[in-house]
Formats: structure tokens, C-alpha cells, sequence
């Protein structure tokens, strides 16, 4: 089974600056990262490589250092790591990135199934997953609680509200998962050996088939205007009764006492 686990290098501290003319993230001179939830993600689908047989290899985008978060990938039980790096990619927004991704994932011969982590604790957006799945021409499977592969089949629960629901969908596909998924292994020696002398590959635009106006600012449909945190949502509540006509009555008294109806 080819298992291809996206990661990315995140600032690894709360305090940052913010280009005032891009408003964009300055990931210079900021000391990163893996990202927290990237981990589970290359827990999982090493897990799924120990049961099923198969490789698992880390992608990742960025500038050069963006490669060396790879090692605790490749620390945990990861085999290989493909780096995307070339200055022309600065300032691509989640669409121009998953074009970017998915054509590393074609380069490198596909996969029966990508990993990621739900979002990224920097762009927040959690666009990245089903960016490249559409662009894989794949299926989805988001915010996964639990995987399972059985055949041609990944299972999956998630939350929903408050209730928990099972998901299947056809291999191959693109699933991002929880923290809740599994607890990262401890790299043992051997691991943490081989992550210090990997060598990852490393892919350029013309590698990817791509063009500068396929990437960057110049391939981004989105422009980053404002920045600023998101108002909170009021949360549904959950109507309690032994019977049906003891909910209605409850959901009543309360509709009454908010002065709904």
C-alpha cells in the first residue's frame, strides 16, 4: 500500500509578524516546527503500513529548512521524504498549493492513500485536504476520529455535532485526521538514526510539469486582505426527555422562556 503522509513546517511560536503589504505569515528567522496534528497523521499511516505492508513517504512544501521536519517523520517509522522548494511558489494561496501537492503526488507515482492533518495551527484553513482531492480527482474523508482499510475500502468515524458517524470510501483517497486519532509513537534509536542521515528528494516547478503562472501570487485565485480572529457561533443545545412528548414539551418551555414563539 502507497501511503503518502502530507506534513508542513509551522512558527513554532504564537508570537509573529505579519507582512503588512501581503498579509501573509513572516516565516523568516521564526523557529518552526512539524505541525502538532502532521504528527498523528504520520502515526497513522505508519500504523497502516505495519499492518498492511506497503511505504509511507512525508511531502512537504517550503523553503529548504521546511525539509528537516521531515525527520521526525521518518524518525517514527516514515521510509522516504519529498521536499517541494523553489521561490517561485511564495505566496500561493490553498488552491495554487494543492495543484502544487497533487502534482508531487503524481510525480512520485501516486498513492492509495494521502494523510494529512485536519489544518495547519498557522494558515488555519483546513482547504489543503480537499483541495487535493479534487485535484487527485479522489475521494474525501475529513476530520477522521478512527481508519481502518478493509479490502479496496477506508473506514473512518468522525464527530458530527453530537453524535459519532461511520464513513467509507473507495481507495484511493485523501483522509485528514484528528488528534484524537492516535498518540504519536517515541522515536526509538534506530529511527532517530536514520531520520539524522536521510536524504529527501527535492522537487522543483519544472519537475511538477508546472509553470510560474501556475503558482505564487500568479496562480492563487484568492487575495489575503484583512486578518483577524473569527467571531464565536452559538452552539445548538440537546433536548432531553424520557419520551418524545417530553422533549416537544421541553423544547417548548424553552422556545417560551427565550421568547421565541
Amino acid at each position: 500500500m502507497n501511503i503518502v503522509v502530507l506534513v508542513k513546517q509551522v512558527p513554532a511560536v504564537s508570537d509573529i509578524q505579519i507582512d503588512a503589504k501581503q498579509h501573509n505569515l513572516v516565516r523568516v528567522g521564526a523557529p518552526s516546527m512539524l505541525n502538532p496534528v502532521d504528527a498523528h497523521a504520520v502515526e497513522a499511516g505508519v500504523a497502516l503500513k505495519e499492518a498492511l505492508g506497503g511505504t509511507v513517504t512525508l511531502l512537504t512544501m517550503g523553503n529548504a529548512m521546511a525539509g528537516e521536519i521531515m525527520r521526525d517523520g521518518i524518525a517514527m517509522g516514515a521510509d522516504t521524504g519529498v521536499l517541494v522548494s523553489d521561490e517561485r511558489m511564495a505566496g500561493s494561496d490553498t488552491l495554487a498549493t494543492g495543484k502544487i501537492l497533487a502534482k508531487a503526488i503524481e510525480k512520485i507515482g501516486g498513492a492509495d492513500l494521502v494523510l494529512t492533518g485536519k489544518r495547519s495551527t498557522d494558515g488555519d484553513t483546513g482547504q489543503i485536504p480537499p483541495a487535493v482531492a479534487q485535484q487527485l480527482g479522489m475521494s474525501l474523508l475529513s476530520y477522521a476520529e478512527s481508519i481502518a482499510v478493509e479490502g479496496n475500502i477506508l473506514k473512518g468515524t468522525r464527530k458530527n455535532h453530537n453524535s459519532l458517524e461511520t464513513v467509507t470510501v473507495s481507495l484511493p483517497t485523501v483522509c485528514s485526521v484528528m488528534e484524537t486519532i492516535n498518540t504519536p509513537r517515541a522515536p526509538k534509536l534506530r529511527g532517530a538514526m536514520k531520520a539524522k542521515k536521510a536524504v529527501f528528494t527535492v522537487m522543483r516547478l519544472e519537475d511538477l510539469g508546472l509553470t510560474p503562472q501556475d503558482v505564487g501570487t500568479a496562480g492563487s485565485a484568492t487575495r489575503v486582505t484583512e486578518l483577524f480572529a473569527p467571531q464565536p457561533h452559538p452552539t445548538g443545545i440537546m433536548i432531553d426527555g424520557a419520551t418524545t412528548a417530553d422533549a416537544v414539551h421541553q423544547l417548548l418551555v424553552d422556545l417560551k422562556t427565550k421568547k421565541l414563539i
